[in-house]
Order: structure tokens, then C-alpha cells, then sequence
């Protein structure tokens, strides 16, 4: 019998894709590339541009592209199609539970806790001067306004659901993409601890994956800088890098841009925590 499912995410390029590579090295849950589930056109799901999103989940999960399909049509919500898939991605894998990843997962716990009551949510979240600076170097909503609007949107409105939902201790964890790298031995036995399961050292290090980039290459045509970087080992080559990228301008503006959406408070939190050096 399966477990509750996890769901994991937080702001793009804030760990969310390390933790689930180093999470899913656990011998009792699955766990595969993002799905975005909560943005899929259900009511159009018979439609081309669904079907172009249900053909690049099969090449994600090495499922046929007809059985993802079926999947689909079978399911009478996003939710119940997901929930089908990685079962099936669970039953493959021969373990007990699975975890789906997509950054946006944090600002849907409303939608997630009405669909899996028993889901557990784990919520990365980093400085977020690096998480600019990394768009930055990305050339990706890399000016003031569109960073606000994609923090206050993902990190935010996280914030605003929880202050509505109040979950409990065994629903909700929040950790620091700055512990994970700094010491991921501790961070991962907090983050199996919430989840109930036995420790297993393999989740505390990281050497690489090369696999997942090559698949979304080939899916997409598109090469990710974050699964680029998931080629090389665990490092902490990337914590406090925004000194480096960032001009005191930059810094002012997103900070600004950030308050001006009303989270200054939370922007303050989570640079103050873990100044860069």
C-alpha cells in the first residue's frame, strides 16, 4: 500500500531540483521530473497542446506516450491524473511513496492538502539576492519587477496560503537551501524525520546526474542551466554568489520591488538568516 504522497517546491532556482535528485536516492520513494500538474488545460485536455504535455511527461517517466494518454482520459482531474502517474512511476520503481517536484507546488498547498489530505509539503527556500543573482546569470526574469512579481507569486503567496491553512508539524517543513548544502547530512535527517522514514546516508551526498539532463534536452530542445549544474556534485559553489553578480542597485531595486508587493517582512527573514560573507 502506497503512502501519503510529497510534494516539493519553492521559488525557481532555490535547491528544488537538488533535493528531489537527493531525496529520490531513497530506497522507499519515487521521484521524477517536474509535472507543472497544477497549470495543465484539463478542460482542453483532448487538445493539441495538452497532448504535447502529456507526450513530454511520457519521455520524462520512459512511459509510451499512449499509456500516459490513457492515463489522461481516464482521470477526471489534474489531481486524479497525476496521482495515476506516479503510481505508476512508484510501482516501476518497486517503492512505497512518491515525490513530485515543481517550484510552483508551494503556492497550490490549498489544492494539494483538498486532493491528498495526508500529503506532506517540504518547502526549500534560499537568500533570495542569490536566487536573483542566478536568474541573472540566467538571463530569466532578470529585472526588479518581473522577480517580485515571480517571488511574491511562488515565496509569497506560500506565506499567505499558510497563514489561512495553518497546517500541522506532520504536514508542512520549511528548510534552507543554504543548510542543505552546508550540512545535508543534518538538513536530510530533518527532512526524513517529517517524512517518517529510516535514515539512509545515501541521501546526505550528492556525485551528480547526468540522465535528467539529457532527457529534457531531448524532450524539449532546450538545455537547463539547472540540470546542468545536477551534472556535477553536491558543492557550495553557488551560496552567497550574489556579491559577485549583483550591483548595490540591483540589490536596492529587488528589495524595493519586493516591499512594494508586501513582503518585506518575509524578503527581511530570509536574507537575515543566512548573510552572504
Amino acid at each position: 500500500m502506497l503512502r501519503e504522497p510529497i510534494f516539493l517546491g519553492g521559488m525557481f532556482k532555490s535547491g528544488t531540483t537538488l533535493l528531489r535528485a537527493m531525496l529520490g536516492q531513497h530506497s522507499a520513494i519515487a521521484s521524477g521530473l517536474e509535472t507543472y500538474w497544477f497549470d495543465w488545460d484539463w478542460a482542453n485536455r483532448n487538445g493539441a497542446e495538452m497532448r504535447r504535455v502529456f507526450e513530454r511527461l511520457a519521455d520524462y517517466f520512459h512511459m509510451s506516450a499512449g499509456a500516459v494518454l490513457a492515463l489522461a482520459e481516464s482521470a477526471a482531474t489534474p489531481a486524479a491524473c497525476l496521482d495515476a502517474l506516479m503510481r505508476e512511476l512508484t510501482r516501476r520503481e518497486s517503492k512505497r511513496r512518491w515525490a513530485e517536484k515543481t517550484p510552483g507546488n508551494i503556492a497550490h498547498v490549498d489544492r494539494i492538502w483538498d486532493a491528498w489530505p495526508d500529503a506532506q509539503v517540504i518547502h526549500i527556500t534560499r537568500d533570495p539576492r542569490d536566487v536573483f543573482a542566478s536568474l541573472v546569470e540566467a538571463r530569466k526574469w532578470d529585472t526588479a519587477a518581473e522577480f517580485a512579481d515571480r517571488w511574491a507569486a511562488t515565496v509569497g503567496r506560500n506565506e499567505q496560503l499558510l497563514a489561512q491553512l495553518r497546517p500541522g508539524a506532520e504536514s508542512y517543513l520549511a528548510i534552507r537551501y543554504e543548510d542543505l548544502i552546508g550540512a545535508p547530512d543534518a538538513t536530510m535527517r530533518r527532512v526524513l524525520e517529517f517524512l517518517h522514514e529510516q535514515w539512509e546516508p545515501q541521501v546526505a551526498s550528492f556525485n551528480g546526474r547526468q540522465e535528467d539532463f539529457e532527457i529534457v534536452l531531448e524532450a524539449t530542445g532546450k538545455a537547463s542551466t539547472t540540470l546542468e549544474r545536477l551534472k556535477e556534485p553536491l558543492t557550495d559553489d553557488r551560496v552567497g554568489i550574489w556579491p559577485q553578480v549583483l550591483s548595490q542597485a540591483q540589490v536596492a531595486a529587488i528589495q524595493q520591488a519586493v516591499a512594494a508587493r508586501g513582503f518585506a517582512d518575509l524578503y527581511a527573514r530570509l536574507t537575515t538568516e543566512h548573510p552572504a560573507a
